[in-house]
């Protein structure tokens, strides 16, 4: 795919734009205060890893890490592209630690790196020009370590000291579903999933409902099916990291009265891509939970939906970061060891804990001795059945929590950030509402509920 970017500096204030094929991207940064706005109008604000990660962006771009030497750590010289470079450390207050690899002759970065997802992202810098005495790079290359997939911006040009627009810095807005009120549909629970009517082109599909998807997701006969027409060629990250993930452009897309127009979503053959184990229609991810407040009762089988802020509250207010496109929130395990999990209505088990946490806290369980195979996107994934003896999460404790180790090395079960999942195994025992805009979620106990005790 090809695109546009355009980056707006103002003071404190910055806005970058980025227009790939159909998918666009606009963070607003006023002072401390990030937002992203996403092609479809989901606008997140960010609380957690990513505005940390923004502080330390900052704190290189403004050359200010040279100011402050206590922040920076010298790893030593390597060789990149030729060139010796001097690799450091480099974290501003507040921020995420990223890799720093400075030109041993011009002092001008060489490279940005820092972990990303399962593994490390690299933004390489070059054709250093000179701008009314300001020095900036005119070809970056941001890379995940997959080099088809790379993203080169090529600066055309560059204006200093002109007048900018100030409407370009106003906070920006999630763009709601389009509904006169409060709608419910019925849910279906089939192999552990949870299943909503969603109507594409005159035609009823079943999609998954999935608050650990990112996006909205089409199967391809879908596709095929609304003469909908697939761009570019993108990775997905499921079970593996696999190709074959497209862009589509959705005129309309309707949840019982609630619409939904111009929706980018993501199309993959599932079928194909999961090795004949994951045979659905499509996946309602985090632009529905960004246009809409939505409420989960496991009971009545309902999910009920309405502009942002229409649902009123029910239960108790649970925190949740919603930087990367999926609802996070703290759980503590055993009484003893926090974590930030996906509060993922898409995993049928009770609680996925991730290779990389796990190995750090290993002693949280007795070591597991059955193994699993696990199917996902990208295909099957090996796992360890383990217990949990107490799972503290939205104030309340649950117990004998069944738990799979997931063991990928790579995908969206090897990432670095969260320590796992929490599953419907745990929240089938709440009314669960999700006002994802608001950075809002909230969990009242259903008349199911059971904490567990009486497993042993």
């Amino acid at each position: 795919m090809t695109g546009v970017f355009h980056t707006w500096i103002d003071g404190d204030n910055e806005r970058d734009d980025q227009n790939l094929g159909p998918r666009f991207e606009s963070v607003v940064r006023l002072g401390d205060e990030v937002y992203d706005r996403d092609g479809n109008g989901g606008v997140r604000h960010f609380t957690g890893l990513m505005l940390r990660r923004n502080r330390t962006d900052r704190f290189i771009d403004s050359g200010d890490f040279a100011k402050f030497p206590a922040r920076d750590k010298l790893q030593g010289q390597i060789k990149l592209a030729g060139r010796t470079a001097y690799v450091l450390d480099v974290s501003a207050e507040g921020g995420e630690v990223e890799t720093l690899y400075l030109d041993a002759e011009t002092w001008l970065p060489l490279r940005i790196a820092y972990d990303d997802d399962d593994g490390r992202t690299t933004i390489d810098l070059s054709d250093w020009r000179s701008v009314d005495g300001h020095r900036f790079p005119y070809v970056s290359v941001e890379s995940d370590g997959d080099k088809a997939y790379d993203i080169t911006e090529t600066t055309v040009e560059t204006k200093l000291a002109g007048p900018i627009d100030a409407a370009l810095f106003v906070p920006p807005v999630s763009r709601a579903i389009e509904m006169s009120g409060p709608d419910s549909v019925p849910l279906r629970l089939q192999g552990g999933h949870l299943f909503a009517p969603v109507t594409i082109a005159g035609k009823t599909y079943s999609f998954l409902v999935d608050t650990g998807a990112q996006d909205i997701l089409l199967d391809a006969h879908v596709v095929r099916e609304a003469g909908l027409t697939a761009e570019g060629a993108l990775e997905a990250s499921g079970a593996t990291r696999t190709s074959g993930l497209k862009l589509v452009r959705v005129p309309e897309l309707d949840i019982g009265a609630g619409r939904m127009r111009d929706i980018v979503a993501a199309s993959l053959d599932l079928n194909s891509s999961t090795g004949g184990a994951f045979k659905i229609d499509g996946i309602l991810g985090y632009p529905f939970f960004a246009a809409a407040a939505v409420r989960i009762d496991p009971v009545t089988m309902k999910m009920t939906f309405g502009v942002p802020g229409s649902l009123p509250v029910v239960g108790d207010a649970v925190p949740i970061e919603t930087d990367r496109s999926f609802p996070e929130a703290h759980a503590r395990l055993n009484t003893s060891v926090d974590g930030l999990f996906i509060v993922d209505t898409g995993n049928a088990g009770a609680m996925l804990l991730y290779g990389p946490f796990y190995a750090k806290h290993s002693a949280l369980v007795d070591q597991p001795t059955t193994f699993h195979q696990n199917y996902g996107i990208g295909g099957a994934m090996g796992s360890m059945a383990a217990n949990l003896n107490a799972v503290e999460f939205g104030g309340v404790s649950l117990y004998h929590v069944d738990t799979e180790i997931i063991r990928s090395k790579s995908g969206a079960f090897a990432d670095r950030f969260d320590a796992g999942n929490v599953g419907l195994g745990i929240l089938l025992n709440f009314i669960m509402t999700f006002d994802e805009s608001r950075n809002a979620m909230y969990l009242q106990k259903s008349s199911a509920f059971d904490d567990g005790r009486s497993k042993h």
